[in-house]
């Protein structure tokens, strides 16, 4: 597939910033290498940024980067604990749902195997919960200083 270079040119300043994902930003340098227009249009970039005389201004940046991604982090544990919290209740749910029965040969059959995926789901709810407070707890004391 190709890669236009107008598209290109809207991922350039994410691309210089370091903010982009990795994918992108291998889309772009293997742009780059065989685009000279998009890297004229990078060298001007760092051009501009050069000439910043406000280096306040790049602080901000940065900072906002650096929050997109403990965003991106904080997202993921979160969605983790949705989906374990969920996953778990719903094994209990089947667990006693399906219930148990004795067949005519005398044996017990019982969805056992939920049981254990209960538990497990559980721990990993318990461990993004526990991160997502480690983080938030960090994030407090960064923010304090």
């Amino acid at each position: 597939m190709r890669i236009t270079c107008e598209i290109i040119k809207d991922l350039l300043p994410l691309y210089h910033d370091n903010v982009c994902s990795k994918d992108s930003c291998k889309l772009v340098e293997e742009h780059l290498s065989t685009c000279e227009k998009c890297r004229d249009e990078l060298k001007q970039i760092n051009i501009e940024i050069k000439t910043v005389k406000n280096t306040e201004d790049v602080k901000v940046m940065n900072n906002i980067a650096k929050k997109w991604k403990q965003d991106r982090l904080s997202s993921f544990f979160a969605g983790i604990l949705l989906f374990s919290i969920i996953a778990s209740a719903g094994c209990v749910v089947a667990y006693n749902r399906i219930g148990s029965y004795v067949t005519a040969e005398g044996f017990l059959v019982e969805p056992f195997a939920l049981i254990p995926l209960s538990y497990l789901f559980g721990l990993s709810a318990l461990s993004s919960g526990v991160i997502l407070g480690i983080m938030a707890i960090k994030r407090r004391m960064v923010n304090a200083k």
